[in-house]
């Protein structure tokens, strides 16, 4: 072949290159930052009608950005060629590729998630998760010591100290060049900012110190408190496997004795109202569930204590007009909505106690729904209004692009 020809070649296929490299970069920017918004918990409280269009978006952008990963593909085997005596460049490209060939594979399998069992998704959200932590720090540090600029700046000059001598690692290394100083620097820079998120992240995954599980500090303030069944402690489910993820809409409500009682009323035949001292009165079952949120993450093997709905239901007494029943949480906003069916399951439960212990504050405490069988935001936090109504009541994220289907799979 003409060498003339072969050159042209290869720089038209190195000019597709480096544009399937832009598009990526722009497409992987979008994905970061809509993930990192929909993983961020103020954002949540302060624009959760947003959340819904924002996760579109995340879902959007990464079929779009599957298709420049699908048209590179037949071109790796040529791009491999050209690296051949390129030993760091070849690394790269294979750390990159099993990036995005983990976040394209778990991506798709959170988007269709409902169609898998919840152990698949809570496999596939922390494969997700960790390709993200490691994949945006070497993204941001791939591109930073890659451009132009940076290669401008750390041209191959002595880095010195303030004593005009030379900076030394070792022996047989004497001196920093400027380009090696400045890629550590960068990288450690990198690093610090993302340390703090990535702790968060990673501290469910790390075991603690003691057996003991100790509640998160909580705001809410009751007296007395309910003394636990003793199924409850030790819990028959042995404790809960995993941890919750702590969403809300609003401020998290401060309550005690006195702001705090549990009404059921509407379409029943016997009004009721429960303060604070008559409810934990009030006799209680345990039962063990798993809790799944919609998101992709479960805990699993919690031990619920608290009263079945079915039993406050039957007591209320139900009339002949009631086809619903709807929820209310004490922040004011957040509502939810059973058919009379669905909330006379064995297992839909007004949970108290998890593990033996109160139900936290952050976690809906100290009297929550729970709904075994059902996505979580079925399952409303704060309760304290149960009303029987004839006419269905659309949810709170129901309104904002949810499912009104939250049946869990294989549940």
């Amino acid at each position: 072949m003409n060498a003339k020809i072969f050159f042209q070649r290869k720089l038209k296929f190195g000019k597709r290159l480096i544009q399937l490299h832009h598009w990526n970069a722009v497409l992987f920017l979008l994905l970061s930052l809509s993930g990192f918004i929909l993983f961020s918990s103020s954002f949540r409280s302060s624009l959760p009608a947003l959340r819904v269009w924002v996760k579109d978006v995340h879902i959007w952008s990464g079929f779009i950005f599957c298709l420049p990963f699908l048209f590179y593909l037949p071109k790796l085997g040529k791009h491999l060629i050209t690296l051949r005596k390129k030993k760091n460049h070849r690394i790269n490209l294979y750390v990159v590729l099993a990036i995005l060939f983990l976040l394209i594979l778990s991506g798709l399998e959170l988007t269709y998630h409902r169609q898998f069992p919840p152990i698949v998704s809570s496999v596939s959200l922390f494969v997700h998760d960790a390709a993200t932590w490691f994949g945006v720090p070497y993204a941001i540090y791939h591109s930073v010591t890659r451009s132009r600029w940076f290669k401008k700046l750390g041209e191959n000059k002595r880095v010195e100290n303030s004593l005009s001598e030379p900076m030394f690692i070792d022996k047989e290394n004497p001196v920093y060049k400027r380009r090696t100083f400045l890629k550590l620097l960068s990288g450690s820079i990198i690093a610090a900012a993302f340390l703090p998120s990535f702790m968060q992240w990673v501290r469910p995954f790390v075991p603690a110190s003691s057996s003991k599980k100790t509640p998160l500090p909580d705001g809410n303030d009751f007296s007395p408190l309910p003394d636990p069944n003793a199924k409850s402690a030790p819990p028959i489910g042995g404790g809960r496997k995993g941890e919750f993820r702590y969403y809300t809409v609003t401020e998290v409500p401060e309550l005690n004795n006195q702001n705090w009682n549990l009404e059921i009323n509407g379409l029943v035949d016997r009004k009721k109202t429960y303060n604070w001292g008559q409810f934990i009165q009030v006799q209680r079952d345990v039962q063990v569930s798993d809790f799944h949120c919609v998101t992709g993450w479960s805990v699993y093997n919690c031990t619920w204590e608290g009263i079945p709905l079915k039993r406050l239901l039957t007591e209320a007494g139900i009339k002949k007009g009631a086809k619903f029943v709807k929820f209310y949480s004490a922040d004011g906003v957040y509502s939810d909505t059973l058919t009379v069916k669905q909330a006379m399951m064995n297992d839909v439960m007004v949970a108290m106690l998890i593990d033996g212990q109160i139900i936290d504050q952050q976690n809906g405490g100290p009297v929550r729904l729970i709904i075994p069988k059902m996505y979580a935001y079925k399952s409303v936090k704060w309760l304290n209004r149960i009303e029987l109504i004839a006419e269905e009541h659309t949810g709170y994220w129901e309104e904002r692009g949810y499912s009104k289907n939250a049946w869990v799979k294989g549940v």
